[in-house]
C-alpha cells in the first residue's frame, strides 16, 4: 500500500528525484527514473514493445509517458544476485558498482538507435576499495 501523500500523477518529466513510476492501465509501463546531471532519465522495468526490459531514454519534456510517481524511492542490493563482472559485459539490468557509483545497465535509446550504456542511479556512496567494477 502507497500513502496518498507519498505519490501522485504526472508525466515523467516531473520527476525531479529518483522516482518509481507505476501503470495505472495496460498502456502504461512501470520505470524507474534516475536523475544524470540536469537530465532525467527512464529506465522502463516492463517489456516494452517487444524491445525488452530495461530500455532507456531521456525523459525531458516527456508528456506522453505518465503514472503514479512515488518519488524518493531507495535501492537495496540482494546479495543472492552478486558475481563478479571484471572483464565481461554485464546483461542488461545489471546493477553494477565502482568508484563511488552505483549504475544500471540498460539499453538507451536516442534518435531511434538504441546502444548499451550504464546510467549512473546513484553516488556519492563510500568510495571502492577496487578500481575494477563489479555487478550486482
Amino acid at each position: 500500500m502507497i500513502d496518498p501523500s507519498e505519490c501522485f500523477v504526472a508525466p515523467i518529466f516531473a520527476a525531479k528525484e529518483m522516482t518509481l513510476i507505476l501503470p495505472r492501465s495496460q498502456y502504461e509501463y512501470r520505470c524507474l527514473i534516475a536523475m544524470s546531471g540536469d537530465k532525467s532519465i527512464s529506465i522502463c522495468l516492463d517489456e516494452v514493445h517487444q524491445l525488452g526490459r530495461f530500455l532507456a531514454f531521456e525523459c525531458t519534456e516527456n508528456e506522453s509517458w505518465k503514472g503514479i510517481h512515488v518519488p524518493g524511492v531507495r535501492i537495496e542490493l540482494d546479495e543472492a544476485s552478486i558475481h563478479d563482472a571484471e572483464g565481461y559485459q554485464a546483461p542488461k539490468g545489471s546493477m553494477i558498482r565502482f568508484e563511488d557509483k552505483l549504475a544500471l545497465r540498460v539499453r538507451f535509446e536516442a534518435n531511434y538507435q538504441t546502444h548499451g550504456i550504464t546510467v549512473i542511479i546513484c553516488d556519492n556512496l563510500p568510495l571502492c576499495a577496487h578500481i575494477c567494477p563489479h555487478a550486482f
